[in-house]
């Protein structure tokens, strides 16, 4: 049990840190969105809502890998699967990717779907070996540690790599990373399964999700991930207006991938032991202001208290970030504790694609208001406004926060499983008294 414990922190690690390296080719990408494609902010906004509609519907490949094992392996068949046809969809984009269009989204999106389906993989892993509060946090704490490691290790290199390299050969040093998730998955120890009632699994999975202690909070978590994304407009900004090389963008990266790391520090040294509440209403009020704070660049302020554009975007990028992912690992390591047995797989999934769903919505809401509020690559005028609706947006779902009860969730939980071992082992009892019977009447 020790051993087969280590092999899956091993495995959950190496995809979570090579999930993290992928993002080298981030920045290559975008400009492919952006230069060989021609896209304007609001068609980039569309493809990239496009293609990330794999990370929408993880339940799905999370039903696939607890319900229908590979070879009788529930995980490392598909690690092994998908993380060997990443390999091959990274080196078809460097060939194909940048000749054509239709072509280069077909093949990103089925990236994507091999990343969010070793994602499902590891986070399931994940969740089978927490046990308890404390196992939680730090797990969650070391899995997305380790991804943000990786992203550090790569951000610079994303930007400074297009200054030497073109964008296929950081493709085909992409697919390397993929390739090693293919082979850290044949390092897990996995005991053998048996194809599983898919009819009775969602039976099971609908009767854990009409508990009230579990519905209402996730219907919250979707509404919190509506807020208008900036991401795209900004990119514009700073690419077309303020004139940021490839170079310094990869600089904003890398404190990007710090400010991660920091805060799962923090949270995992300082915070975990406080309440969801309290973490998750501080954090998302002081997001609000340190979000507000890009009006000062976008309306040109910061020149005139003296501030360099550089030297703003990299202070406000840090600590944005920082308080940005200080606001979601309670949310993720809540996830991880409520998760029941069995479907584990599929219940985090399915949390995960609540706030993937909400951040896809919000992405496509933020590509109306661009285009409504007349932001493109010539026109950033109205930018400040779209920057407050989104600081206000954060502020008015906080009055709602009391329909999140962490203590009842838990205990649903609890409660949820302690009714299903009850069950079996009613089944079992009945299955030796029919065979008693059968005895007595030979």
């Amino acid at each position: 049990m020790i051993k087969q414990s280590h092999s899956t922190y091993a495995v959950i690690c190496l995809v979570a840190f090579s999930q993290g390296v992928i993002n080298l080719s981030e920045l290559a990408i975008s400009y492919l969105l952006k230069e060989d494609y021609g896209m304007n902010p609001t068609e980039m906004t569309y493809i990239q809502g496009i293609i990330s509609i794999p990370w929408v519907i993880k339940p799905v490949w999370g039903l696939c890998t607890d319900l229908l094992p590979i070879c009788s392996y529930r995980r490392k068949s598909y690690l092994f699967i998908f993380g060997l046809m990443g390999f091959v969809l990274f080196y078809a984009l460097s060939i194909y990717g940048t000749k054509d269009a239709v072509a280069g989204v077909s093949i990103l999106l089925s990236i994507q779907v091999c990343i969010a389906f070793c994602n499902v993989v590891a986070e399931a892993l994940l969740v089978e070996i927490s046990t308890g509060n404390d196992s939680s946090t730090n797990n969650v704490s070391l899995f997305f540690g380790f991804k943000a490691f990786g992203t550090l290790m790569t951000s610079y290199l994303s930007g400074y790599s297009l200054k030497y390299l073109q964008k296929q050969q950081i493709f085909r040093i992409t697919s390397i990373f993929p390739l090693i998730i293919a082979g850290a998955s044949l390092f897990l120890n996995e005991g053998q399964h048996k194809d599983t009632d898919i009819k009775k699994q969602l039976q099971e999975l609908h009767r854990f999700l009409n508990i009230k202690a579990i519905y209402k909070p996730i219907v919250f978590i979707f509404c919190f991930m509506l807020q208008p994304s900036t991401s795209t407009a900004m990119f514009y900004f700073q690419t077309v207006y303020l004139h940021y090389t490839a170079e310094f963008l990869g600089k904003i990266k890398f404190l990007f991938a710090l400010a991660n790391i920091t805060a799962v520090s923090i949270f995992n040294r300082y915070l975990k032991n406080y309440s969801f509440k309290s973490v998750f209403f501080v954090t998302t009020l002081t997001y609000s202001v340190v979000n507000a704070l890009q009006i000062l660049q976008v309306t040109r302020r910061n020149v005139e208290l003296g501030i360099k554009d550089e030297a703003f975007s990299l202070c406000d990028t840090l600590l944005m970030q920082l308080v940005a992912e200080l606001n979601m690992l309670p949310i993720l390591v809540l996830a991880c504790k409520i998760c029941p047995s069995k479907i584990e797989g599929t219940m985090y999934a399915l949390l995960m694609s609540t706030i993937n769903l909400g951040q896809l919505v919000a992405r496509q809401i933020g590509g109306i208001l661009m285009y409504f509020l007349n932001i493109n690559e010539a026109s950033f005028e109205n930018l400040w406004m779209m920057i407050t609706m989104t600081s206000v947006y954060i502020l008015i779902l906080l009055p709602f926060l009391s329909t999140i009860k962490e203590k009842e969730m838990i205990e649903s939980k609890d409660l949820y499983n302690k009714q299903d071992v009850e069950e079996e082992e009613d089944i079992v009892g009945k299955g030796y008294q029919r065979l008693s019977l059968s005895f007595v009447d030979s």
